[in-house]
């Protein structure tokens, strides 16, 4: 079992957690925070080549309306798209980038320090908003 937290190649201070079900980039807190900041990484529901990731209370990482957000698995075919991420080589050494399975061409990124799901565009605030470096739990 591998537990997981990004953090951002361009705010290094900051981590992806999960605040009210959606997941925003912000800086490391307290014992609350780093378990809201940690994630279990996973087969991907729809893809076994990628990854989904829980929450430690079981709820997957997924994206609707363009959000990453917090949700619990309702087994649809939507659900398990949406909630599957494959990884993809960064611009910055030891990070990663993660695109949509249903979605090709569209890469998690923060954007006001909230996590989206945006198409690919090729600049350097794209691809440093989009990189982040899987690290090992903060809890």
């Amino acid at each position: 079992m591998v537990y997981r937290s990004f953090r951002s190649v361009n705010f290094p201070d900051r981590y992806w957690h999960v605040d009210d079900g959606y997941v925003g980039l912000d800086p490391a807190g307290g014992s609350e925070f780093r378990e809201d900041a940690t994630f279990k990484q996973v087969k991907g529901l729809a893809d076994s080549s990628c990854y989904s990731f829980t929450t430690h209370d079981g709820r997957y990482l997924r994206h609707r309306s363009f959000g990453l957000r917090a949700d619990r698995n309702d087994g649809s075919s939507l659900f398990k798209q949406d909630a599957t991420f494959c990884p993809r080589d960064a611009a910055y050494s030891g990070a990663t980038m993660l695109e949509s399975v249903n979605y090709p061409g569209y890469f998690l990124r923060h954007k006001n320090f909230v996590i989206r799901l945006e198409r690919f565009e090729y600049s350097s605030q794209y691809l440093s908003d989009s990189s982040f470096q899987l690290v090992g739990g903060l809890a």
